[in-house]
C-alpha cells in the first residue's frame, strides 16, 4: 500500500466532483478543508492474480526478471457536504468520459463503489452530515529483480575405479 495509491484517488475523486482539492489523505495532520471536502483511506490491499515471472531484460552478466501481479484496492471515501452532490457523483461517475482518459493516464481500473455506512446517524447531532463509500479499484503490480549469471563454473573431483558388484 502506497502513497501513490492515495494520490491517484484523489485524482479521481477531484475529477469526479469537479472541484480541485477536494479531498485529502485520511488521518494525516494536515488542515482539514472548510465546507465541504472528502478524505481517502487505503484499507486493503489484495492479490487478484497468481503473479507471472518472466525475463524484462539479459545481458551476459545479469538478468533482469519482472513480476506482475494483479491488485485489487478497496478504498475508504469520506464525505462531508451539504447537498448530496459530490456523493452521488463519487458513487455514479466511474463511466465519464473525464475517468476513463484519468484509468487510462494512470493504469488504475474501476471496479466498484458501494455505500459503507450513513455515518451521521452514528454521530452526535452537532456534527456535520457525512456520507462513506467504499471504493474497489485494481491495478497491476510490477517488481524487477536483477540476477547475477553464472558465468564461470569450475567443475573438479578424483576418479575413484572399483570393482563391480553384481
Amino acid at each position: 500500500m502506497s502513497k501513490t495509491d492515495i494520490r491517484v484517488m484523489q485524482k479521481f475523486i477531484d475529477t469526479l466532483v469537479g472541484t480541485p482539492r477536494f479531498s485529502y489523505p485520511a488521518k494525516k495532520n494536515v488542515p482539514r478543508p472548510e465546507g465541504e471536502f472528502a478524505h481517502v483511506q487505503l484499507l486493503e490491499e489484495y492479490q487478484e492474480s497468481i503473479p507471472a515471472n518472466f525475463i524484462h531484460s539479459q545481458t551476459d552478466e545479469v538478468t533482469v526478471f519482472r513480476t506482475q501481479s494483479l491488485a485489487r484496492l478497496r478504498f475508504r471515501i469520506g464525505i462531508v457536504e451539504t447537498n448530496g452532490v459530490a456523493s452521488t457523483r463519487i458513487m455514479h461517475g466511474w463511466t465519464s468520459e473525464a475517468i476513463k482518459a484519468l484509468m487510462m493516464e494512470t493504469g488504475y481500473g474501476f471496479i466498484r463503489a458501494f455505500p459503507v455506512s450513513l455515518e451521521d446517524a452514528k454521530l452526535e447531532k452537532r456534527w456535520e452530515e457525512r456520507q462513506a463509500i467504499a471504493v474497489e479499484m485494481y491495478v497491476t503490480r510490477t517488481f524487477e529483480e536483477t540476477v547475477d549469471n553464472i558465468t564461470k563454473l569450475f567443475i573438479s573431483g578424483n576418479f575413484i575405479e572399483a570393482d563391480t558388484v553384481h
